[in-house]
């Protein structure tokens, strides 16, 4: 893919940041509208001119080789993600009687993990649909680790950890937090995911689609360690103060998003997590109601 085609998704996370500073001022509808019709990110042919969020959150389950989406499908129904964000968004279901900067908390951190998280699985699986008939075009592939890193991470080796909004910044505040980042301030995970996704590419070049299905389930399997890691940073955070409305937002979502990949290979995890932290309103000791 060309450098325009990378930016018109990369931005996406500018259009993130504007719907989080408006739903914190309690301009909802403002916020709505970016999220419906975009206002950074661009050039997708499709909403005037602009590549929404809105238009990414209806459009997850593209592909069928993308079994993580079918997963979502599969535990919470058709458009979930829709819902929650547009709720989350305007101080409806579950988040009516929720702070404006908690929602903007939960508005954030769903379109990260559980819409451009998948969407980029997507694009990396419709990538190998194409290597598979012969195109060599990464044009996917690329659009994949645009929606996962973002525009504001900058060009520096390892990113930023103030600056960047999407999922690659997750491993990236992680490692800040736990002062385990490497050498170039980037943390181990992100140099996995990084060199997982420059091989996958380098796959679809060659036309060795075998290999680069291979480097997507290795980015699969990171992008899931990151969410696991970051529950129980959050986990952490609200056993340390249970009122801490940022850190229980936080918690629900995250809970949220990880729920459905777990539930295939660790049951009886999943439903600890989904009864400890899948319901949003919790603001005291009883969110971690059996102590895990």
């Amino acid at each position: 893919g060309t450098s325009d085609m990378l930016l018109d998704t990369a931005l996406t996370d500018l259009d993130v940041r504007a719907i989080g500073t408006l739903v914190e001022m309690e301009a909802n509808n403002a916020a709505m509208d970016i999220y419906k019709w975009g206002r950074y990110s661009k050039d997708d042919d499709i909403s005037f001119g602009y590549s929404t969020i809105k238009d990414l959150t209806t459009d997850l389950y593209s592909n069928d080789q993308n079994f993580v989406s079918k997963d979502y499908i599969t535990k919470y129904g058709d458009n979930f993600q829709d819902e929650i964000i547009i709720n989350a968004i305007q101080g409806t279901g579950d988040f009516e009687s929720v702070s404006p900067r908690s929602r903007r908390v939960a508005t954030e951190a769903a379109i990260v993990t559980m819409v451009l998280h998948i969407y980029a699985l997507d694009a990396m699986y419709t990538g190998i649909d194409y290597c598979n008939k012969g195109d060599q075009d990464t044009y996917w592939w690329d659009d994949a680790v645009a929606s996962l890193v973002g525009w504001a991470e900058g060009t520096e080796t390892g990113g930023s950890v103030n600056n960047g909004f999407l999922f690659y910044n997750i491993a990236q505040y992680l490692c800040d937090v736990s002062d385990t980042c490497k050498d170039g301030g980037d943390s181990e995970i992100n140099r996995l995911l990084m060199i997982a996704l420059t091989e996958g590419k380098e796959s679809l070049w060659a036309l060795n689609c075998a290999a680069a299905e291979s480097r997507l389930a290795d980015v699969e399997l990171i992008l899931e360690t990151v969410l696991v890691d970051l529950l129980a940073y959050f986990v952490e955070q609200i056993s340390s103060n249970p009122v801490d409305e940022d850190s229980v937002s936080h918690g629900y979502i995250v809970a949220t998003a990880l729920v459905p990949l777990m539930t295939s290979y660790a049951v009886g995890a999943a439903s600890t997590i989904e009864t400890n932290l899948g319901s949003f309103g919790k603001r005291s000791a009883d969110v971690l109601t059996d102590g895990k």
